[in-house]
């Protein structure tokens, strides 16, 4: 179940931030950056996967060294490492908004074994595409046209977020024989835990594309 609640954050961000999702292996945050509304100073402890939704230029300052500038694009992806003191501001004309995907613990001692003939990068390359991958996750941008169905595939590890980009309506099937849906549109955020075996069949009018969190 999907919970919508204020996020703990610093004063300066508590009214444009919620969290969509909490438990023991992230936090999943759903900010709005409003323009030229420069932030408290304040820190981020945990690493993040950053996933922007709107078009967008945004200054960012670490305690003691210079401003960084940032110019963001609609669907893009970054890694943020946890860390320093900083402020950060929207210096473009429109609202940044971004969700933030939190990794509350280290990467395994020994990486999840993946299976090759089940890896979606793997059997479907096409459609999946690999962004990043380090300790703590692997991220990827999954693209799914009207009416296809995916490969049987797997998620290996603690567990996997699901940040959509556009509007999908999606029909799941698990290898034990249930069957599910996902419906959502651009910014929704969904958490699976642990291993899955399953495909999707894209039962919407238009592509389904979304952003997968593998945590490890």
């Amino acid at each position: 179940m999907r919970k919508l609640y204020l996020a703990l954050l610093p004063l300066g961000l508590l009214a444009q931030s919620k969290t969509v999702v909490e438990n023991t292996r992230v936090r999943i945050v759903s900010a709005l950056d409003r323009p030229h509304q420069k932030s408290a100073p304040h820190k981020h402890d945990p690493n993040r996967v950053m996933i922007y939704l709107d078009n967008g230029d945004q200054d960012i300052t670490n305690e003691g060294q210079e401003t960084q500038h940032h110019h963001w694009k609609t669907g893009d992806v970054a890694w943020s490492l946890g860390g320093p003191t900083h402020t950060s501001e929207v210096v473009s004309s429109g609202d940044l908004r971004i969700i933030e995907v939190e990794i509350k613990q280290p990467g395994p001692a020994k990486p999840p074994q993946r299976k090759r003939s089940l890896d979606p990068l793997s059997i479907d390359s096409s459609h999946c595409k690999l962004i990043f991958e380090n300790s703590q996750v692997r991220v990827y941008r999954a693209t799914l046209p009207s009416g296809m169905r995916e490969k049987w595939h797997e998620h290996a590890g603690a567990g996997r977020a699901v940040v959509l980009l556009s509007d999908v309506s999606a029909r799941l099937e698990s290898d034990n024989g249930q069957f599910s849906t996902l419906n959502g549109g651009p910014g929704d955020a969904f958490w699976n835990d642990g291993y899955i075996k399953h495909r999707g069949s894209n039962i919407g009018s238009q592509a389904a594309e979304m952003i997968v969190v593998e945590v490890k």
